[in-house]
Formats: structure tokens, C-alpha cells, sequence
């Protein structure tokens, strides 16, 4: 019977697990997603801290992160893309798109590999 005198308990309690739970939800469908992509090739620049990174990807694409991950032997590359709208559906060809990278030192004779596939990636 104690329930039936606290029915706006029971309401408070209802809109606080849609409102936590809303978040998530809104999350989801409003923000685009966002896509790792391979590295297919690397350019060096003038400046010897500076690459290059060619990428596939849709022309709507824009660059979401793209950051190098270095130790004494490799450089590797992380890129990921965003979708124009999270309820993009694709259909157009890619086409190759340049990132600029900066990195901590300079390249010099260190190995480049892509951070999605782990493969190296060739110098263009």
C-alpha cells in the first residue's frame, strides 16, 4: 500500500533511468561515426619532422585524428575519419586524400607502419 501514496517517487524514479539512459542514445545518433583507416602511403616533406600520410577514403570523409606513434625503430601511424552524418550510406568511389603529421623527432631511417593493419607502409 505505501507504493500506491508515493506515485510521484515512482515518476521521479522513471525519469531519472530515461534521462541516464538518453544520453547514451543521443550519443549514438547525432554524433557521425568515426573510422580508422589504413595508411597506403607516406610522402616526406622539407621539414624532416613533417610526413605525409595517404589515405582512402570518401570525399565527405574529414580527418578526425590522425597522430604517430614513435620508438627508437618505427613510426606508426594512426588515422581515423569521420563520416559526414551518422546516417551516411556511401555509394561514391574513395578517392586518395594527403595528412599531415607531425612527429616527435626526425624521421630519418625508421620503419613506417600503419597503426590499423600493422603492415608497413611505402614511401611514394
Amino acid at each position: 500500500m505505501k507504493r500506491l501514496r508515493r506515485p510521484r517517487a515512482g515518476a521521479l524514479v522513471l525519469l531519472t533511468v530515461l534521462a541516464v539512459g538518453a544520453v547514451p542514445v543521443a550519443r549514438d545518433l547525432l554524433w557521425p561515426i568515426t573510422e580508422k583507416v589504413s595508411v597506403e602511403a607516406y610522402d616526406s616533406t622539407d621539414d624532416p619532422n613533417v610526413i605525409v600520410a595517404l589515405v582512402e577514403a570518401h570525399p565527405d570523409f574529414v580527418v578526425h585524428r590522425a597522430t604517430a606513434q614513435e620508438n627508437a625503430g618505427t613510426v606508426i601511424l594512426h588515422v581515423s575519419m569521420r563520416s559526414p552524418s551518422r546516417s551516411w550510406s556511401g555509394g561514391d568511389p574513395a578517392e586518395t586524400r594527403s595528412v599531415r603529421i607531425r612527429l616527435d623527432r626526425p624521421l630519418a631511417g625508421r620503419e613506417v607502419r600503419d597503426g590499423w593493419l600493422g603492415t608497413p607502409v611505402p614511401k611514394r
